[in-house]
């Protein structure tokens, strides 16, 4: 029997929605008053008519793939087919039909860390190997003594014959870094050398504080090893929905196609045409960027006598919603058991991450702004 153990986020979130005395800072949706409101007035007028009430295409509704490819290509300016895209079950089912097609047993998967758990997970379903290579620098020329950055040496030194993906999050998930796109091809060619696919997970990319982000998109058609996933789950705060989506290369959309009908038969209609009328509407992505932005100063505002007096330190984050506090712990596990049964916030223990995580917690800090600092005065006024 193949058991897949729950996510160090997971377990966490299970208590933090066990009671209302909780304030979760953990798991990484958007709750900032839920999906936009003029989603939800399209989708009920749709709910007055029998179009999402049948069977669809496992390819996904060709007017979302249309949109999708139309969008995409004016934003990046590139020039991707709607054949080369596939919407699928949120970010993470997208993911599911990567592995479950090009993963076998005792094949490699390397994955950079700390990362997303379900990259290790699907790994192991897959009954393959994952292969964590740190991203973690000493750097005494830092403010906080240390970095992040992807080091392409590492990960040749860990690649093997058996190596079929390489996956990682831009921007990163904890880390909140940008991956510079020179690395990015840099890792490309070196995949296109061994035969190894290399998956970019870009759920993120509409949160970022800097100037420096570059999607891999303009890539995808002028490699076949190039794989780029997103999801509507950030962008739009439709996490509930499960609606997401893979660009491919071309010779890979029959396989997952063919994937996800043995898997779903096919998607969740109402939120494709969700997300069909959320491309048209790009104003409600900016809303929850600008209120997010106002949130990390809120954080780094309230986190500062923490900062002061040596609790924590962390490195500013260039994208996403997150920050990845580094405690005075080897393993930051009991601090935070210590702070959920304290003063009842959650955060996720680093060590969910990967082994370069554990002195560290994630802090999510996409919540409303009344309840954030509820939760952030209360992991003050307890630590201090």
């Amino acid at each position: 029997m193949l058991e897949i153990p729950l996510s160090g986020i997971k377990k966490i979130e299970e208590i933090a929605k066990s009671s209302d005395e909780y304030i979760s800072l953990s798991q990484g949706s958007i709750k900032l008053g839920g999906i936009p409101n003029q989603i939800k007035r399209h989708v009920q007028e749709l709910m007055n008519t029998d179009t999402t009430d049948y069977y669809e295409s496992c390819w996904g509704i060709k007017p979302l793939r249309e949109k999708l490819a139309t969008t995409l290509s004016m934003c990046y300016n590139t020039n991707i087919p709607f054949s080369q895209i596939i919407p699928t079950h949120g970010c993470i089912g997208g993911l599911a039909l990567l592995f479950l097609s090009i993963v076998g047993p005792d094949d490699d998967v390397i994955i950079p860390e700390p990362a997303y758990p379900a990259y290790g997970l699907l790994t192991k379903t897959c009954r393959a190997n994952a292969r964590f290579v740190s991203c973690f620098e000493q750097d005494a020329t830092t403010p906080e003594g240390y970095r992040w950055a992807i080091n392409v040496e590492k990960i040749k030194a860990a690649t093997t014959p058996k190596t079929k993906i390489i996956i990682f999050s831009n921007p990163w998930n904890p880390l909140g870094i940008i991956v510079p796109l020179s690395v990015i091809i840099e890792l490309e060619q070196w995949c296109q050398e061994k035969g190894i696919y290399l998956i970019v997970d870009e759920a993120y990319r509409d949160y970022t504080f800097t100037q420096g982000y570059q999607s891999v998109l303009p890539l995808i058609n002028q490699s076949d090893r190039i794989i780029c996933a997103n999801t509507f789950s950030k962008n739009m705060a439709m996490s509930g929905w499960r609606i997401g989506y893979l660009v491919v290369p071309e010779h890979l959309t029959r396989v997952l196609a063919g994937m996800q009908d043995v898997l779903l038969n096919c998607l969740n209609n109402t939120a494709q045409y969700a997300a069909m009328f959320a491309l048209d509407h790009p104003e409600l992505t900016q809303t929850f960027h600008e209120q997010l932005r106002s949130n990390y100063d809120l954080t780094v505002s309230l986190l500062q006598p923490l900062v002061e007096n040596g609790i924590f330190t962390f490195t500013k984050p260039d994208g996403g919603f997150y920050l990845f506090l580094k405690t005075q712990h080897a393993d930051a596990t009991d601090l935070c058991m210590s702070l959920l049964n304290g003063p009842k916030v959650t955060l996720v223990p680093g060590s969910a991450f990967g082994p370069s995580g554990a002195p560290f917690m994630r802090l999510c800090f996409a919540r409303e702004p009344q309840v954030l600092g509820e939760g952030l005065n209360r992991i003050k006024n307890y630590l201090l």
